[in-house]
């Protein structure tokens, strides 16, 4: 199969979009991947959903302890507050401070506009073929990790 360099273009676009995303975060001193957490946490708290660590965990792929760190950074900066679960105190629960949902808000911002671009770039029908095409390739890559 001849390599036609798609994995590469797709990487460029990837690295121009996050680079706008970091630029616009830099100013906060926070990570793509803290940022990453804050919108997890951001988007189930929105649909009435309690967020623990071990979902954060998950969700970003990390160790406990990397996690715990993350954690402990954000709270140090004011983007969240853990409180303790009234039926297990193992158990803490992670919520957005005001700071946190401001910087989520803005991130929201952020992706509406890159998505805006995308949308001016390609018409309804090539939006339509472009995503049919992604969920394929990540359908394929989730298949392949599985081995």
């Amino acid at each position: 199969m001849e390599n036609k360099k798609l994995f590469g273009l797709i990487c460029y676009l990837q690295r121009q979009m996050r680079r706008e995303n970091n630029n616009l975060f830099a100013d906060y001193g926070i990570t793509p991947i803290q940022l990453d957490s804050l919108v997890y946490v951001y988007v189930q708290n929105k649909s009435g959903k309690n967020v623990c660590q071990k979902g954060i965990e998950k969700y970003v792929n990390l160790r406990p302890s990397s996690t715990s760190s993350l954690l402990n950074t954000l709270e140090k900066s004011g983007f969240i507050k853990r409180t303790v679960a009234e039926d297990d105190a193992r158990t803490k629960y992670v919520t957005l401070t005001e700071k946190g949902e401001s910087l989520c808000v803005r991130n929201k911002m952020l992706v509406d506009k890159c998505d805006a671009v995308i949308q001016c770039a390609l018409s309804e029908a090539e939006q339509a073929t472009l995503k049919n095409l992604l969920k394929k390739i990540i359908t394929e890559i989730d298949k392949q990790e599985v081995k």
